[in-house]
């Protein structure tokens, strides 16, 4: 019998031990279309689409729960998901590790989420992405996530933060609008940090402002620079009074700080979006 014709309970049965059967190949499913290429079915009978990297996976080659891994994909388990309290599950990992620069720019931190580039870009009909060297992409910074507007009730502190991909790294510096000086300056109640992450090639950098203060209001620019450009991305800080509407709004949320998010811009209409350019 076709694994591909096989119901759920078919499945089940196999993986208790149960004969394949007969292989139907007039059963099998010919038109597939497979990002990380196929594989035999449990009985070698049928092509199915293989697991692609990061997804779940059977460490048995007979198993089908989860299914089995796409070409120059292993099966394994993760050395860090040994150390929790969870049972570990097994994924797809490429066998072949190093990160490479396409000819679209872009970083990718395997040869494999390179071939599933290649693979969706063939599919929308677009031109493929190619290997241009080995190892990242030397290029100016780009902004990974911007800072997002912040609505701050006076007297409490905040956080803008700014994640930035690039290689070589860059240098994350801040400014507020109408002010040419880095912060924090000889400000004491502003503080700036950065810190490698999360992703590999990506520098986070922070600016905090403690006790904030009506004066402290305005647009914040994170900017990012190294030997190839420099990238800007900002973001507004509105502060309100402790005694204000919306501050008694923050208070019952117990935040006292409000970031504002895509969902919010119906009530929220009147405030900057944050943005890059």
């Amino acid at each position: 019998m076709s694994m591909g014709s096989l119901p759920a309970e078919g499945l089940q049965e196999l993986d208790q031990g149960e004969d394949c059967g007969e292989c139907h190949l007039d059963q099998c499913i010919t038109e597939l279309r497979c990002p990380a290429g196929r594989v035999r079915d449990p009985c070698g009978c049928c092509w199915e689409c293989g697991s692609d990297e990061g997804q779940p996976c059977d460490l048995d080659p007979s198993g089908s729960f989860y299914g089995h891994c796409g070409e120059g994909l292993l099966c394994q388990i993760l050395e860090q998901d040994l150390l929790t309290e969870e049972v570990p599950e097994p994924q797809c990992i490429c066998v072949q590790q190093g990160v490479l620069c396409g000819s679209d720019g872009h970083n990718y931190e395997t040869p494999c989420q390179l071939r599933a580039a290649q693979y969706r870009l063939r599919e929308e009909g677009k031109l493929t992405v190619t290997v241009a060297h080995q190892g990242p992409c030397k290029a100016k910074p780009i902004i990974a996530t911007a800072p997002r507007d912040i609505i701050g009730v006076e007297g409490n502190d905040i956080i803008f933060s700014c994640e930035v991909s690039a290689y070589p790294m860059a240098m994350i510096e801040w400014r507020k609008e109408g002010n040419g000086v880095f912060l924090p300056a000889d400000d004491s109640h502003m503080a700036v940090q950065a810190r490698g992450g999360p992703r590999r090639f990506e520098l986070t950098g922070w600016l905090q402002i403690e006790n904030v203060r009506p004066g402290d209001e305005g647009v914040y620019t994170c900017t990012a620079r190294n030997e190839f450009g420099e990238v800007l991305a900002s973001a507004r800080l509105q502060v309100v009074e402790k005694d204000s509407e919306m501050a008694h709004r923050l208070n019952q949320l117990n935040k006292g700080v409000y970031e504002e998010s895509d969902e919010d811009e119906e009530d929220y209409k009147d405030l900057m979006s944050g943005y890059s350019y």
